[in-house]
C-alpha cells in the first residue's frame, strides 16, 4: 500500500530481486494489483501482471545462463562454446533450480524493476545486469515481428500445439497481450548495452482495444445466440414462485406434470444447498420447506442444466467442480454470518462455469491447451488466455448466457466477475466474493491454482489474515464436503 500511494505521488518505485519465485511472484503481483486498482486499470491486471512475470523470468534466465557459462569455463562470445553451452543449459536449470536460486542470491547478478507514473500512463523498465547475446537478441526481435502479423493465439496453437512451454512462447504471449489490449505493440522495447539488459513497458491510461472478430469468438457467440431460452412452463413457473401469494398447490402441480423437474428438485432439495431435517420426498414437501425463492433458484439451475446437457456432451468434470464450489461458498457464507445471502451464494457458485460448458463444446483441443498452458506458465487464472487466445474469456460467455435467460441479477454479477470480483459493484459483492473464494479452492484441490495468487481484497473482507487460516478453513469445508457426499447425491450425480 505504502508503494502504491507513493508511485501516485509520482516517485519512481524500485523493485530488486535475484531469482524467480513464488514468493517474488506474489510480492510483484500485490504491488501491480494495487497500481492498477488505484488507477482504474483492474480490467488490466492479469495482463500486466502476465506480461512482467515474462520478462522477468527473461530476465532472470539471462543471468542463470551468465553463471551457468561461468561454472562450465565457457565463454559465450565465442560461437562454438556458445552453442556447447545451449545445449545443456535448460536441463540444468530444470534439474537444479533450488541450487541455482542459492547461487543467483549470492552472485553480483541482479534484476532491478522500476515503476514510474505519468500524466499520460506509466512505464515498466526491467533491467538486469548483463547483456544480452547477439543471436539471442535477433532471435527475440525475430518472434516479436512473427507475433505482430499473428491475430489471435488459436493461430499460434495451430502452428504449435506441441509446444506449451516453448522458449519464444511468453514473447508472443506478450505481442498478442499487447495487440488485443489496445496498449499496442509499439510500447514494447528491448535494449541492451555491454553492461546491461532492458525491457521497458509503456502503459497508456487511455486505451482503444483491438476489436477484431476471429473465427472461434464468433462461433462461439453464434452458439450464445442459438441457445434455447427457457421453456414456457420454466418460464410460468419461476413467475408463480415471485408471487408471494401464489398456491402452494398450484406450484406443485405444475412441476409433478414434469417428471424430470420434479426428479431434479427433490435432489437439490436433499442436496448440500440446504440443511434440513428429515428426507424430503415429495414435491409438495420441498415447496413447504425450502419456499419458494429457493424453489425458483432450483428450477433455474435444473433449467440451465438441462439445456447444457441436452445441447452439448455432458461435462461431468465441469459440473462437480461446480457443485463442490456451491457448497463451499453456502458453507462459507454461513461461517461469516451471511446466512441471508447464504442460497443464493450456493447457486452463484454452481452455475459460474456456464460459459466454461459452452467454450469446452466449442474448441475442445484448444480450450485444454489453454488451460495446460495456464497451468504451465504459473498464470493466475486461464481468463487471460482465453481473452488473447479467442478474443473472450468463458465468465463473460457465462455472463452473456446468463442475460439470455433473464438470469436474477446476482447470478449475472457472479458469472461475470468470479475471476475478477474487484471489478464487480458493492450491492452484489460479497456474494461475488465468496463465489470467488469457493471457487478458487476447488482450483487449489484441482493443483491449479495456489494461496499466493488470492485477491488480498477478498481475504480482507472475511478477515482471513493469513495462509495458515485460509488452509485450515479450506480443511473444514472440505472435511464436510466429503462426509456430505458419503450419505447424499448432488445435482451431478
Amino acid at each position: 500500500s505504502e508503494l502504491a500511494a507513493n508511485f501516485d505521488k509520482g516517485e519512481t518505485i524500485t523493485l530488486n530481486l535475484s531469482y524467480h519465485n513464488r514468493a517474488v511472484v506474489r510480492f510483484v503481483s500485490s504491488v501491480i494489483i494495487k497500481i492498477m486498482s488505484r488507477n482504474n486499470l483492474v480490467y488490466l491486471q492479469d495482463t500486466i501482471i502476465t506480461i512482467l512475470r515474462e520478462i522477468i523470468v527473461n530476465a532472470v534466465k539471462a543471468n542463470s545462463k551468465r553463471l551457468y557459462f561461468r561454472w562450465q569455463n565457457l565463454d559465450m562470445q565465442d560461437q562454438e562454446q556458445y552453442l556447447q553451452g545451449m545445449e545443456g543449459f535448460k536441463a540444468f536449470i530444470l534439474d537444479n533450480q533450488v541450487f541455482v536460486e542459492d547461487e543467483l542470491r549470492k552472485s553480483d547478478y541482479k534484476v532491478t524493476i522500476f515503476l514510474k507514473k505519468f500524466e499520460t500512463g506509466f512505464s515498466i523498465h526491467v533491467q538486469n545486469n548483463a547483456p544480452i547475446h547477439p543471436d539471442e537478441l535477433c532471435r527475440m526481435k525475430s518472434r516479436i515481428q512473427k507475433a505482430k502479423s499473428l491475430h489471435d493465439f488459436s493461430e499460434v496453437y495451430f502452428d504449435t500445439a506441441d509446444d506449451s512451454e516453448g522458449e519464444g512462447l511468453g514473447l508472443v504471449l506478450t505481442v498478442l497481450f499487447l495487440k488485443n489490449t489496445g496498449i499496442g505493440v509499439n510500447s514494447l522495447h528491448i535494449s541492451s548495452t555491454e553492461k546491461m539488459t532492458e525491457t521497458s513497458l509503456a502503459i497508456p491510461f487511455n486505451l482503444k482495444p483491438l476489436t477484431v472478430m476471429n473465427r472461434i469468438q464468433q462461433q462461439i457467440l453464434d452458439e450464445v445466440k442459438d441457445l434455447p431460452t427457457f421453456p414456457e412452463n420454466i418460464v410460468e413457473l419461476e413467475r408463480l414462485c415471485r408471487d408471494p401469494e401464489v398456491d402452494y398447490r398450484l406450484v406443485s402441480k405444475r412441476i409433478t406434470v414434469d417428471p424430470s423437474l420434479s426428479v431434479s428438485v427433490l435432489k437439490l432439495s436433499n442436496s448440500a444447498a440446504f440443511i434440513t431435517r428429515k428426507r424430503i420426498e415429495t414435491v409438495g414437501e420441498a415447496i413447504n420447506i425450502i419456499g419458494l425463492k429457493n424453489l425458483r433458484a432450483i428450477i433455474i439451475a435444473t433449467s440451465a442444466r438441462r439445456i447444457l446437457d441436452e445441447r452439448y456432451s455432458s461435462f461431468r468434470q465441469v459440473w462437480d467442480h461446480c457443485n463442490r464450489a456451491a457448497f463451499y461458498g453456502r458453507r462459507l457464507a454461513m461461517k461469516f454470518g451471511l446466512d441471508g445471502i447464504a442460497q443464493n451464494v450456493y447457486m452463484s457458485a454452481l452455475l459460474h462455469d456456464l460459459g466454461k460448458i459452452v467454450l469446452l463444446s466449442t474448441s475442445s483441443a484448444l480450450s485444454e491447451w489453454m488451460f495446460t498452458l495456464t497451468r504451465n506458465r504459473g498464470l493466475r487464472t486461464s481468463t487471460v488466455i482465453e481473452e488473447v487466445s479467442i478474443g473472450i474469456s468463458h465468465a463473460t460467455i457465462g455472463e452473456k448466457i446468463a442475460r439470455k435467460w433473464n438470469l436474477p441479477e446476482y447470478l449475472v454479477e457472479s458469472i461475470q466477475w468470479h475471476h475478477a470480483p474487484m471489478a464487480c459493484g458493492e450491492q452484489f459483492r460479497d456474494m461475488v466474493y465468496l463465489t470467488y473464494l469457493a471457487d478458487k479452492m476447488c482450483n487449489i484441490e484441482e493443483k491449479k491454482f495456489d494461496y499466493y495468487y488470492l485477491e488480498e481484497d477478498t481475504l480482507k473482507r472475511f478477515r482471513i489474515r493469513d495462509e495458515k487460516e485460509f488452509e485450515n478453513l479450506h480443511d473444514e469445508l472440505r472435511k464436510k464436503y466429503e462426509e456430505h457426499n458419503e450419505t447424499t447425491g448432488s445435482i451431478a450425480s
